[in-house]
Order: structure tokens, then sequence, then C-alpha cells
């Protein structure tokens, strides 16, 4: 999912340049910079600042020495990205304000504590310091109440906790960070629960650990949970480059799913921007993209956390905004708030081994939420999915439990209120009908 994303929001990214991109220096020009390891010396790297020493980041394999080159392999194939360009960066860099200039014209109402919560497996040690200092350095110290930093069993060269710990103790932040590791793999959905349940703020801020927030990001998440705590907040991801590190515009839009449950945007009509409180004002979604979202802690275990039954990754995302709209919550997007993310070139880690999802989590993920959610629609999810009339999607009944005593809605109500581009049941059928008269 992560790999279409990529594609088609890099297709629209020149459609979202603002006037100081379009003006910015480009640092090609610039001699290269010299590489520390962070990992090595994590004192030098902290000192370490691209854009003020005026040096390039990005590699340029004929001019690296053999140690450099070793550390660039090593990186693609760890983390899908280059990890040296990473390096070269240092721990923060200024994106600038990305979001729309009349987001710094407006109030947002943002009196809540919040906890940002990251989940790691087998990360890159920059670029996760360089996500830590771009929260800690652009987020109001009123609301920022701790950085949870939760290792999903990282294989052993991978291991960061002695790092983080003396990074917190080298910038004074052991107060702010909350490191914590657990030492067999649970896989992004369960580590996400573990993880919030260790929170002590009003909001739950949960980021993918290859991100970089921009000025201004955190208000506009929490002004809409201030006006309806049951309200689930999803930021504008945008793109950085797995090898430049570049920063780029995403193009704004709504989020939702196909039969097959499989991600896709919904772009709104050019129109709907030149009103012009429409680019700072929240709207309606029916899913999410990801995995970057703000809710209130309450809500979030109201409504039933994550399905702890789901394996890994793929699919939580729809699971939850359909159970949040069936079970009386909603999911908007907030414009105002614009967050970096690295989107990788491939995925770099395998399945957690010895699980029935072992080869395929998402459809396993999918075939849970179709039971459990779809309803009548099931058969069209089917349809769609072959293999998944085969899938045993694992005991059901905690799921089911939870929706009777939520008393939520039917998927129908989700298509008629919410989702109104999901084709319907009648729809479907006249469809159907359509399709045998021409045969006769």
């Amino acid at each position: 999912m992560l790999f279409v994303w990529l594609i088609i929001a890099t297709q629209f990214t020149s459609l979202q340049a603002s006037d100081d991109q379009k003006g910015e220096e480009t640092p090609e020009i610039w001699p290269s910079c010299k590489h520390v390891e962070p990992a090595a010396d994590l004192e030098s790297w902290l000192k370490v600042d691209a854009q003020k020493q005026r040096c390039n980041h990005t590699s340029k394999p004929a001019e690296q020495d053999e140690v450099e080159t070793e550390r660039r392999k090593w990186g693609e194939k760890s983390f899908s990205f280059d990890a040296v360009a990473s390096d070269k960066i240092g721990p923060r860099r200024s994106l600038g304000y990305q979001a729309d200039a009349r987001c710094k014209e407006t109030t947002f109402v943002a009196e809540q504590t919040a906890s940002v919560v990251i989940i790691y497996h087998n990360e890159c040690l920059s670029i996760l310091l360089r996500m830590i200092n771009s929260i800690i350095d652009l987020t109001p110290s009123d609301n920022l109440k701790e950085i949870i930093l939760y290792d999903d069993a990282s294989e052993d060269e991978h291991i960061l906790m002695p790092k983080l710990e003396a990074f917190a103790k080298l910038t004074e932040k052991t107060g702010l960070l909350k490191i914590n590791r657990t030492d067999t793999r649970e896989g992004l959905i369960r580590a996400k629960v573990f993880a919030a349940r260790l929170a002590t703020g009003d909001v739950l801020i949960f980021l993918d650990s290859h991100c970089e927030v921009t000025e201004g990001w955190l208000p506009p998440l929490l002004d809409p949970i201030q006006t309806n705590p049951k309200s689930i907040v999803l930021p504008i991801v945008d793109l950085i480059s797995p090898v430049t590190f570049k920063y780029s515009k995403a193009l704004i839009a709504r989020c939702g799913f196909d039969d097959g449950l499989n991600f896709k945007w919904l772009y709104l009509p050019w129109e709907y921007w030149d009103v012009p409180e429409n680019n700072v004002k929240p709207f309606d979604s029916p899913s999410m993209s990801g995995g970057l979202l703000a809710v209130r802690k309450s809500f979030f275990e109201e409504i039933g956390e994550y399905d702890m039954g789901m394996e890994i990754w793929g699919a939580e995302n729809h699971e939850l905004s359909i159970r949040t709209w069936l079970c009386g919550g909603r999911v908007v997007v907030a414009p105002c708030s614009r967050i970096g993310h690295v989107f990788r070139m491939r995925r770099p880690y395998k399945s957690k081994p010895k699980t029935k999802a072992v080869f395929d989590t998402n459809l396993y993920n999918s075939a849970r939420t179709a039971k459990v959610w779809l309803g009548n629609y099931e058969k069209h999810f089917l349809a769609a999915n072959p293999r998944a009339k085969n899938v045993d999607a694992g005991d059901l009944s905690e799921r089911l439990n939870l929706k009777d005593r939520l008393k939520c809605k039917k998927f129908e109500w989700f298509v008629d209120n919410v989702y109104p581009e999901f084709k319907k049941e009648e729809q479907r059928d006249d469809g159907q009908e359509k399709e045998q008269k021409n045969e006769l």
C-alpha cells in the first residue's frame, strides 16, 4: 500500500509546491558532507548540521570511500532507504512552514496534553533521533506530556535502547522520553496497544518511526478533539524521499477503500479549495491512510483500541475507521497539520515467524475486518479476494461482543452517511440486472 501511495502522491507533488519551496537554495551544488555515524560517535553526530554547514548530504557513490559505501548498502538492505544520507543531515533541520498560510492566522484550541507514541522495529538511529528532535522543537511544551519509544523486538544489530538512553541524557530529556522494549515480536498493531497503555497524556498521537513533524503540526490535531472527544484526527502525510530525503507536499485528500479493502485516495474537487475556509477546517474521511493519527486516550480505550487478534500490519487502518464511524465516533482530516513521512523503497523486514498470517498479514487482517464489520458486504469482499475464503480469521468473539456492547450501527449506515462513493447493494443489484438484460 505504501508503494502505491508514494507513486500516486508523487505525481501531484508539483501541484502543491509553495512559493517558498520554489525559491529555496539547492544543496546539490554544495560540497559533500562528512559522514559521522551516530551509533559510533553520538556526541559528534549531535553537532552535525548539513544546512548550517552548507554541505550536500545526498550520496554520491563515485565519491564514497569503502566504509561509507558499505554503510549505504547496509542501510538500503536494513531500512530500505539511504542511511548515510540521513546520517549526514544531522539531528535536526528546518523544513519551514508547510501548511496553508491561512492556517497561521487561525487560532486552534489545544488545551490537552499529548503522549506521542512511536513504535519501531529495526529502525535507523539518525532518522529516529531527528524525528524526536522535530517533535521536541516544534511542539508547545505545555502540550507535550511524553514521547513513548517502544521497540518491538528489534534484532540484535538494530537494538537502539542504549543509544536512545544516551541521547536522553546528553540532551537532558530523560523525563520526556519513555523508552521501552519487548523481547517478543508483537507486530505494529499490538505494540501500539501496549505502548498506548503506558501513556499518561489526554491524547494519543501515533506516529510512524521515520517521520519529521513541521511547524504548527499539533494544535490542528487537538482542536477537533476538544470540540468532539470522539474524533480521530488525521494529519496530512507528506513525502520524504528515501534517497535524497527531500520533503515534498502530497495532495490533500480523503481516504477510502474498495471492495477488497484496498486503500484508495478520494480526491476533493478543485473548486473545494476555492473556498478560503476549506483550506483550514477539518473534513470527514471514511478511512485513514495508515498509522499517523490523534485520538483521545479515553475514547481509544472505549472504542476497543486496535484489534489485538490482528497480525503485524495491514487493514488496521480500515478496521479502526469503520469501527469508529459505526460506533459513535468520527474520522476527520486536519489540513493544517502536515507531517513528513519517509516512504521506503520496499518493506525491509519480514512478518512475525510461526503465525498463520506469516504469508499475508494484510489479507488475514482484512478477513477479520470483513467478518466483523461488513455485514452483507462481506460477499463482495470475498469476490474481490477469493483467497480470503480459505483464511481462518481466528477467534472473533471479543470483537463481536464489543460490537454488541457499543451498539454499533450496520455497515449500510456507513455507506449511506459516510462513504456515498462506495457502491450500494441496490446499485450492485441494478448493475447485475442490467448486465443480464444486455445478455438477453
